[in-house]
């Protein structure tokens, strides 16, 4: 049997319990505990804080307590006092230090064709996404072009769910040669559409230009809009007269 997974407990304390970390190293600006007490009001306080409730500290969660204490104008007397629902967990505190790096560092990195593909379906500023981060997709969701660039990126998934839905409809009768032949010729076929499609995804090229009114400039004379990060080549290249 296999040994059951050490959890820790959810409670609800004061938060005159709650100790921040003097040694926490991450971070938080005005602009990020604002976003945090935004989503408050939007979705409400969906967990997230661990307390070690030897030494008082927080292991993770300052920012969202850092919201709370604003949101409840806490200054620390009884008066202003108010419950916190959190993780209780017991560690030493070298435990503790590791712990409050690793809440941080282990989160999963985002997979970015994937994340290209959810954005235009959500308010991506809801999601405590900022414009630099479209920026860094290389999406501009007020432009033709974004939309262009998500097909491209939804084009080039589809072999992979293609395989998936054909072997979902084989899968209980395998032993049809028939079928299984079936398959083989698919998955053939989605390894060469994939092979292309992979070849296509490094079609493009980058322009960069001294000054932000030199980009204006040569947007504007091939009557692109001067504030897109992206375009397509083949737009560009049917206004510009071919040079032998």
């Amino acid at each position: 049997m296999t040994k059951k997974i050490k959890e820790s407990e959810v409670v609800i304390i004061k938060r005159s319990q709650i100790n921040f970390a003097v040694y926490n190293p991450k971070n938080h600006s005005k602009e990020q505990v604002q976003e945090i007490i935004k989503n408050f009001k939007k979705v409400g306080y969906l967990g997230g804080i661990i307390w070690n409730v030897l030494t008082g500290n927080l292991v993770d969660g300052h920012k969202r307590v850092q919201g709370m204490d604003i949101y409840y104008k806490y200054d620390g007397t009884p008066d202003t006092d108010y419950d916190v629902r959190v993780e209780r967990v017991e560690m030493d505190e070298k435990t503790e230090k590791e712990q409050n790096i690793f809440q941080t560092k282990s989160r999963t990195d985002f997979d970015e064709e994937l994340l290209r593909i959810l954005i235009p379906d959500i308010d991506y500023k809801n999601a405590g996404l900022t414009d630099y981060d479209l920026e860094y997709l290389g999406l501009d969701l007020n432009a033709d072009t974004a939309n262009e660039v998500l097909q491209d990126v939804e084009d080039f998934y589809q072999p992979v769910k293609d395989q998936k839905e054909v072997e979902k409809a084989v899968k209980k009768e395998l032993s049809d040669d028939e079928k299984i032949q079936q398959v083989k010729d698919v998955k053939k076929n989605i390894e060469e559409r994939s092979i292309e499609k992979i070849q296509n995804m490094d079609a493009y090229v980058t322009l960069s230009f001294s000054t932000g009114a030199a980009k204006e400039e040569f947007m504007e004379r091939f009557d692109f809009d001067p504030e897109l990060k992206m375009i397509k080549g083949e737009r560009l290249a049917e206004m510009i007269e071919r040079i032998d």
